[in-house]
């Protein structure tokens, strides 16, 4: 993925909701089409699930040592949760 603007997540200045758990499936589904991947297949979707709880740990670390506030910390897990949700919503 490149850091074009046209090829970033837009994150949604609302609440957590159903549709927005939904989109982002979709979102994470084609960055890995783009890749050559699907996340119906489970070693991918494995892949994502581990790749989430680092980047989770990361987060976190950062609100422990002061750089990001609880708020932040918790809004960046949800978001950083679809991911975790991805590969179910994507099979519905």
């Amino acid at each position: 993925m490149s850091d074009e603007l046209d090829n970033v997540v837009h994150l949604f200045r609302e609440e957590p909701s159903d549709r927005i758990k939904r989109q982002m499936a979709e979102d994470w589904e084609m960055a890995f089409l783009a890749a050559g991947q699907s996340l119906s297949v489970p070693e991918t979707a494995t892949s994502l699930r581990v790749a989430v709880s680092v980047m989770s740990n990361l987060v976190r670390g950062h609100h422990a040592v002061g750089h990001i506030t609880e708020e932040q910390r918790d809004s960046l897990l949800w978001w950083l949760s679809t991911g975790t949700h991805a590969p179910d919503e994507i099979q519905k």
